[in-house]
């Protein structure tokens, strides 16, 4: 039990370094990216979201953030906002600028489209979102098996990865937050 324990805490170090984490602290392991996401919005969305407060998401969510997100903002009475998507598959900035504001408490948004492929400038909605004393989750199930990531340079609050996108087996995610 010992060495399943060293192991197990390894395993945290090793997706620390992955993403770019300070440590091992930052990261808890999940089934997927959206139980992840589940995690961030119910424990965290249920207790902080009020009626008058919004939640900003992208017209490229995955599915599983959309629904997520709308039911919290059922539940809490926040409102959940959805920056538009331009004639060339990208966000458009501007609109982001303009719906993330003073209410403002979480910004979610896909860090790579499952069905565009675009790449969403994540460290630009973060300075957005810290602008604004808001956090941001990014859903990082496309991006990781893709590309270099690091949560440090993102500037994101929360950042979750899937294993089966990365051939890995299904039943494995991760969760850093800091």
């Amino acid at each position: 039990s010992q060495e399943a324990s060293v192991a197990y805490e390894q395993a945290h170090d090793t997706v620390a370094d992955f993403v770019g984490a300070a440590g091992r602290e930052e990261i808890v392991f999940t089934k997927n990216t959206t139980e992840a996401m589940n995690l961030v919005a119910y424990a965290w969305g249920l207790e902080e979201l009020d009626p008058g407060d919004n939640v900003v998401l992208t017209e490229m969510e995955h599915h599983s953030s959309l629904v997520t997100w709308q039911q919290i903002g059922k539940r809490t009475g926040a409102d959940v906002r959805f920056i538009e998507v331009t004639d060339e598959g990208r966000l458009d900035m501007d609109h982001a600028a303009e719906l993330i504001d003073d209410d403002t408490e979480m910004v979610s948004v896909v860090h790579v489209s499952n069905a565009l492929g675009t790449i969403n400038p994540i460290r630009e909605l973060a300075d957005l979102a810290h602008d604004r004393d808001a956090l941001i989750f990014a859903d990082g199930a496309q991006s990781v098996p893709n590309r270099p990531v690091d949560v440090t340079d993102l500037g994101v609050d929360f950042f979750a990865f899937s294993g089966h996108t990365m051939c890995g087996p299904t039943g494995i995610g991760a969760l850093y937050g800091r």
